[in-house]
């Protein structure tokens, strides 16, 4: 059948509203992502017309509403936070993800920890969207085997469990490639599967502390302060995303699967970047930092008559010399004492007391109003539900509020990665305890209906 004939004969209708349902909850959303203004009766006429226009042809649009990772099938042990950051990144680009839990569900659902939705933890919904749920008792030979059955579709297994649980529970990478050669099996704990510390429990705030992380925060005369945005665990979670997908690269071009093996505090130490290479070159440590950079000069927060911004007036020149201008004082540029970057990091407190002294005398938002006029680099210090209201990031799609089922909603941050000059493609919302379990063994695994019945009775699945 040729493209035109499918478009007459309603197959490519049935892909548009396939595409419409399942990417956008329907053709409301779809319009509505899209921007096109058609409302109405005859919704499918008119996004046939549409997609035509905007794409040239059903084709394109299919292949433009594959993700990047479409096709990829990853099973996911982890819990908490790390790990299901790092499987949500792949989600977020299209692979399909099993969040395969026991049969209580990851524990952070109902941890208690902040405000809850739909009686769970906010945090399990800001980790675990896009996902599929599947329970699993994996300590059960017939759970095991089922798992295996999995296995052998996959194309990453992910846990994040200390070392030696995999090898007890018989689901180890050496038992994993007999059944699948070429499967790939990351796991991402607190200190790895080797060294000293290797069974040592490794939390977000462990690994700020002992990567040095958590002594550069805050500042001097102040007690010791984590980085928020889970930073140890998140950073875990994106060199594992990175990992996986660089396996999986590997694997389609040779066929063989693979076993990584990465830590928390690896992945903290790997962020140290210039602050471990300042320190082999000077032998000390570096002190807090505060608001301000130790080698750059003006490059920190000030306050104004109400609310902070902040200055980076560094890099090339000319920013210096506009923020001198911009402040009504231009002369700052040519003097000696900060004529250049190597004079003002010298007279750092000079030039900082001279620009406090002068912020203090207006508004933030009449100063921001000032410096953007002027093409200094400065930002205001923005509150988060500030931050998620500004233009830019209402403009590039940056939250998104999520519809769950029982008429309760949820916001969440987007995945910053998208394609470009496309909308990007809905959320689903994080999975209900075990919500796929029955589909997948019925379609994925060709179970019938009441041998996933006797499975549930049994306490197998749930």
């Amino acid at each position: 059948m040729t493209g035109k004939e499918g478009y007459e004969q309603g197959g490519d209708a049935k892909a548009i509203a396939r595409i419409a349902k399942t990417k956008y909850g329907g053709f409301a959303g779809m319009f509505e992502a899209h921007g096109w203004p058609e409302r109405g009766s005859d919704m499918m006429r008119k996004a046939q017309t549409r997609v035509k226009k905007t794409y040239g042809g059903v084709r394109a649009f299919e292949d433009r509403h594959r993700g990047l990772l479409d096709g990829v099938f990853v099973l996911d042990l982890s819990m908490f936070v790390a790990g299901p950051f790092a499987t949500m990144t792949l989600a977020d680009l299209g692979a399909e993800v099993v969040k395969i839990e026991p049969l209580t569900g990851d524990p952070v659902r109902t941890s208690g920890i902040g405000p809850e939705i739909r009686g769970e933890s906010a945090q399990f919904h800001s980790y675990n969207r896009n996902k599929k749920s599947l329970c699993l008792d994996l300590k059960s030979d017939r759970g095991r085997e089922i798992f295996y059955e999995l296995a052998d579709k996959a194309d990453i297994v992910f846990d994040n469990f200390r070392p030696g649980v995999l090898e007890r529970l018989r689901l180890d990478y050496e038992r994993l490639r007999e059944v699948n050669p070429g499967i790939v099996c990351v796991s991402l704990s607190g200190f790895g599967r080797d060294g000293p510390w290797a069974d040592r429990p490794g939390y977000d705030i462990v690994a700020q502390a002992l990567s040095g992380t958590m002594s550069l925060t805050g500042h001097a005369a102040a007690e010791p302060a984590i980085m928020p945005l889970h930073m140890g665990d998140t950073a875990g979670g994106l060199y594992a995303a990175l990992a996986m997908s660089a396996a999986l690269s590997r694997r389609n071009r040779t066929g063989e699967g693979c076993r990584l093996d990465l830590s928390l505090l690896d992945c903290q130490l790997a962020l140290l970047g210039d602050e471990a290479t300042h320190f082999g070159i000077v032998g000390a440590s570096p002190e807090p930092r505060g608001a301000s950079h130790p080698y750059l000069v003006p490059y920190a927060a000030f306050r104004t008559q109400d609310r902070p911004i902040v200055i980076a007036a560094v890099g090339v020149e000319k920013f210096f010399a506009n923020l001198a201008a911009a402040v009504g004082r231009p002369q700052l540029a040519r003097d000696s004492r900060f004529r250049d970057h190597r004079a003002r990091l010298a007279n750092r407190g000079e030039l900082e007391a001279i620009l406090q002294k002068i912020f203090e005398t207006r508004s933030r938002d009449d100063w921001m109003e000032t410096l953007i006029a002027h093409d200094v680099p400065a930002a205001p210090v923005l509150q988060v539900g500030e931050a998620m209201a500004t233009p830019q990031a209402e403009h590039r799609r940056m939250t998104e509020t999520v519809a769950l089922p029982g008429g309760e909603s949820v916001r969440l941050a987007r995945s910053p990665v998208g394609e470009a000059d496309s909308p990007p493609h809905p959320l689903r919302p994080a999975p209900r305890r075990g919500e796929h379990g029955p589909a997948l063994l019925r379609e994925l695994l060709g179970y019938a209906p009441d041998e996933v019945e006797a499975l549930s009775k049994a306490g197998v699945v749930g």
